[in-house]
């Protein structure tokens, strides 16, 4: 047996030793690494590293070491496959590389004192390099032919291994990528998606820095890495053309040794964002892990598009559903205080608003609250404030929509940031508009904000109803020149009081000397002296006393569950008032009666004649006088 044939049987039984003593593993790491402990038993000085090729073939970057000072460094490491091809060039006939057959092997010259480098090649294609390197000493030749049978004999072992590592990793992303699009396809939960495509990548890349650009404000949860889309070319210019065009793009830096991918998240109807993966330290992404995220980045991008659809259409049938019950409610011929009220509590449920006015513009000018807004819009300083709002609607006939009050000047309606006011028009008339707050800057969405102009374009229409129902009230029951309630509905109030009171007071009420106004100053002063008195009246009584024009120049007033002793005094109080700011001057007489509900022979026809009884005594005993009715003056 010669010695050329002792060394390859020697390669051999280690081989088949090493093979045994790992259970003859399938598993590329673990032969590996068994392999190049195997190698360093044999000459304990040395370190050896095993490089592996990279699929663009320009690079190759250690994968295993012996050496600790090697790899911690090995990610700044890297041997280009050029000069190894060159290298091996020079000496074609043992095929490895020393360190006196070539000097441009970058760091290796630098690092160890002497060093071989094995090649290892399958059909002729370099596909790794083991190097073997000492500190201190030169490599003896013998240690190089000995290691030399060795690797060679462990290429095809080494080789078979890699080949089924890589088809391998193949299977397991394949079946990476079905598992990912199931859980897509049965998740409509944005924040999910976009949590799975991350889990995904670091499966496959561990190593990598990976980020999500959002072109939506999606919520998604704290510790995902997103962040908005910027659409500034200047400050992210590749992101921003992925994003433009819907094509993937990569930046190979290698001066810096750093690769990104900027893959776009698309779907049917466009893209919804950017998926940016960073690998540092010279690896440059090959096609097939391309292809991956690609195919990853575009099942992504149309199941966070389904996921979009499906929240819009859930939310469109929602919207839809409150404008019709919304609608159906308000078409219930509800009083203008009761809709206002039901629209109130809908506006704070459904946009969880703090604060709901509404308004009417008045024919002068004049900007009128309705009863059922909330607190902070019955405020008289609030109705300063909101003036310049009210203008600007009056003016453009056009809904406001400000993110952040504060950023306004002046800033209006403090303390709150949030607003949103749109115009109730009827039949192309401005009628008034719609006002809501909320103390949080950009509270009230877009969406949310075409949902109330929406909402109070359906309602409208129940608002002029429900007004005119009202105004049809007021016509019947009030006195067109004076506004005070008509005789008949004071009637009816007087006979309902009866029912249900205890007892009650009338006050019957006269103009002295009405004829002789009309004949100096005309009829026209004639009527507004009337409602001057009319309107003293009603601001000298409580709210739930009713005032009313008894005929011609009188009016008269029932105060239910009042005395006659505080019925004289509200007469009295409205005597001197008349007195004090009637123009011209005038002054006027009171009649005072009063009923219980212990006398049997109350009524109405009796209350009103003892009323008149003592309204003729103040007459006829000088006038400008309040007189309580009883059977001996009257």
């Amino acid at each position: 047996m010669n010695v050329e044939h002792q060394y390859k049987q020697k390669a051999f039984q280690i081989i088949a030793r090493l093979l045994h003593e790992t259970d003859y593993t399938d598993n590329f790491e673990v032969f590996s690494h068994a392999l190049l402990k195997t190698l360093k038993d044999m000459v304990p000085k040395a370190e050896l590293t095993l490089f592996l090729l990279n699929r663009n073939m320009d690079y190759l970057t250690p994968r295993f070491t012996t050496d600790k000072e090697l790899e911690v460094k090995n990610q700044d490491l890297i041997l280009s496959y050029n000069e190894i091809c060159d290298a091996m060039l020079q000496d074609h006939q043992i095929r490895l590389i020393t360190k006196t057959t070539s000097n441009r092997l970058g760091f290796l010259n630098d690092w160890y004192e002497d060093f071989v480098i094995f090649p290892l090649e399958k059909d002729d294609k370099l596909f790794s390099v083991l190097v073997f390197g000492v500190q201190e000493e030169k490599i003896h030749a013998q240690i190089k032919e000995d290691f030399f049978d060795l690797v060679t004999e462990s290429t095809n072992v080494l080789y078979r291994l890699l080949t089924y590592e890589n088809v391998f990793e193949e299977q397991k992303r394949k079946e990476l990528l079905l598992q990912v699009t199931k859980k897509f396809y049965s998740s409509m939960d944005v924040s999910a998606i976009l949590r799975e495509i991350i889990e995904a990548l670091k499966q496959v890349f561990p190593s990598f820095d990976i980020h999500l650009l959002l072109s939506h404000e999606w919520k998604v949860t704290d510790d995902l890495p997103v962040m908005q889309l910027n659409y500034d070319l200047d400050k992210d210019e590749v992101a921003t053309n992925a994003y433009l065009t819907g094509k993937i793009q990569i930046e190979d830096n290698i001066k810096d040794r750093k690769s990104i991918v900027h893959a776009p998240l698309r779907g049917k109807q466009g893209v919804y964002g950017v998926l940016k993966i960073m690998a540092s330290y010279s690896f440059v992404f090959p096609k097939h892990e391309i292809d991956f995220i690609e195919v990853l980045a575009d099942t992504g991008g149309n199941a966070i598009e389904n996921a979009e659809l499906y929240q819009q259409s859930r939310q469109l049938v929602e919207d839809l559903q409150l404008i019709n019950k919304t609608s159906h409610q308000l078409n219930l011929n509800l009083r203008l205080s009761e809709t206002i009220s039901y629209m109130t509590n809908q506006i704070k449920t459904s946009f969880n608003a703090i604060e709901i006015g509404f308004f009417m513009f008045r024919s002068n000018g004049d900007v009128e609250v309705i009863e059922g807004s909330t607190s902070y819009f019955l405020r008289d300083t609030t109705l300063t404030e909101i003036q310049t709002f009210c203008d600007q609607i009056q003016k453009d006939k056009d809904s406001i929509f400000i993110g952040d009050l504060a950023a306004q000047q002046p800033y209006r309606l403090k303390p709150f940031r949030s607003f949103i006011a749109v115009p109730m028009v009827q039949s192309g008339e401005l009628i008034g508009a719609v006002f809501i707050v909320h103390d949080l800057a950009y509270h009230f969405s877009f969406n949310k904000f075409k949902l109330l102009q929406s909402l109070i374009h359906h309602s409208t229409l129940a608002f002029t109803n429900s007004m005119l129902h009202e105004e049809l009230e007021k016509l019947v029951i009030t006195d067109h020149l004076t506004r005070l309630y008509a005789r008949k509905y004071l009637d009816e109030k007087i006979e309902e009081s009866m029912k249900k009171d205890a007892y009650g007071c009338f006050i019957l009420i006269d103009i002295d000397n009405f004829k002789k106004i009309n004949d100096e100053y005309g009829h026209q002063v004639g009527d507004d002296i009337i409602i001057q008195v009319g309107n003293l009246l009603k601001n000298n009584i409580k709210s739930e006393d009713i005032a009313a024009r008894w005929g011609g120049e009188e009016l008269a007033v029932y105060l239910s569950k009042v005395d006659h002793e505080v019925g004289y005094i509200v007469a009295e109080r409205i005597r001197r008032k008349v007195a004090e700011k009637t123009n011209p001057r005038v002054t006027i007489s009171c009649g005072v009666s009063v009923w219980k509900q212990v006398d049997e022979s109350k009524s109405i026809k009796t209350l009103l004649n003892q009323a008149d009884q003592a309204l003729y005594t103040a007459k006829r005993t000088g006038k400008n006088v309040v007189v309580v009715y009883n059977e001996k003056n009257c």
